[in-house]
């Protein structure tokens, strides 16, 4: 990205999804990197590529030897989930189609690394997005991790910005770009 567009400056800035959105609506960004689906008012986009939802489990707990977990397979005692607030919470939910599970959740955190510091320490499993994965977020944990098997086992990233905004064709080339690097 960097050298197809040398002057490009881009700030970044880490949110929810509630918040990001608020701030491209207000005007205090031009465009937002947003995880779909998610109802974000008057806005366009375009989706850059899939995020794969996989099960993390400490080591040793799931000996099942298939290369994916079912979501019925999910012990909804020991499932942690991120608190309110997140969208990836309802992207879960959304993911695994049990809606018990969202009564039932053993315990929230407040952050992917807190979750997965509970699921290292035995406390239940969660489910991650494959960009936490590829980031290392099971690095130095003995924390495995296994595709969900889900009609729809992953959440859409897309790049959005104000309906109407003179940048689109600039967004557009960027989405573009981005897509490119992934």
């Amino acid at each position: 990205l960097r050298a197809a567009w040398p002057d490009l400056k881009l700030y970044l800035r880490e949110e929810t999804t509630s918040a990001a959105c608020d701030s491209l609506h207000r005007g205090h960004l031009d465009c937002v990197l947003l995880a779909l689906p998610y109802h974000c008012g008057d806005i366009e986009s375009v989706d850059l590529f899939l995020d794969r939802l996989f099960i993390a489990f400490p080591e040793g707990e799931i000996l099942d030897p298939a290369p994916t977990i079912t979501a019925d397979a999910i012990d909804e005692t020991r499932l942690l989930l991120l608190e309110d607030g997140h969208c990836l919470k309802d992207h879960v939910l959304a993911a695994c189609n049990r809606p018990e599970l969202r009564a039932e959740a053993a315990m929230l955190g407040t952050s992917l690394h807190t979750l997965v510091q509970m699921v290292d320490n035995g406390l239940g499993v969660t489910l991650l997005p494959k960009m936490a994965l590829d980031a290392g977020i099971l690095e130095n944990t003995h924390v495995l991790a296994k595709p969900l098997d889900a009609d729809h086992p992953a959440r859409r990233i897309a790049l959005a910005w104000r309906r109407g905004s003179p940048r689109e064709k600039e967004f557009n080339l960027l989405a573009n770009a981005l897509r490119e690097a992934e």
